[in-house]
């Protein structure tokens, strides 16, 4: 799983990316920290791990900004884990990743990541960036006002 987290322009250097990520996650000396900006947040999402992982967080993040709803969650099934960008307007709530083997941790997370700012599912459009199968598809439609994938 990608190891990163997202600091605001203002704070940011590239001298301290390291230091700043380490504060967050378990670094190996080894383990190289890059750094991609994030102009649509103001923001600078700094990592360590494989460089397309990186690439679809800051998409992700890209895409909920773009999207012209007021409650924006953008949702990405990989691997072993789920990605979960949840904002409000132009506030940035939630951007993190969870180990989610399977579909139904998958929906647990997005839930409890909802429950925590209070958006209703009922009111709440999900976006699935990337592949998403027809089964959590289906199940997500009980609860959401409506299912897309960008």
């Amino acid at each position: 799983m990608l190891k990163y987290t997202l600091i605001p322009e203002g704070y940011f250097s590239e001298e301290a990316a390291a230091s700043q990520l380490a504060q967050v996650v378990i670094l190996e000396k080894s383990e190289p920290v890059k750094s991609l900006e994030l102009p649509c947040y103001k923001a600078v999402l700094v990592y360590a791990g494989d460089d397309a992982a990186a690439r679809c967080i800051a998409d992700m993040l890209s895409a909920a900004a773009a999207l012209d709803r007021y409650n924006k969650v953008v949702v990405h099934l990989g691997g072993d884990a789920v990605d979960i960008v949840v904002a409000a307007g132009e506030r940035l709530l939630l951007c993190n990743s969870f180990p989610a083997r399977d579909e139904v941790t998958a929906q647990y997370y997005l839930f409890a990541a909802l429950k925590q700012f209070q958006i209703n599912p009922e009111l709440t459009r999900v976006h699935f960036f990337g592949e998403a199968g027809e089964g959590i598809k289906g199940d997500l439609f009980r609860h959401f006002a409506s299912v897309e994938v960008l």
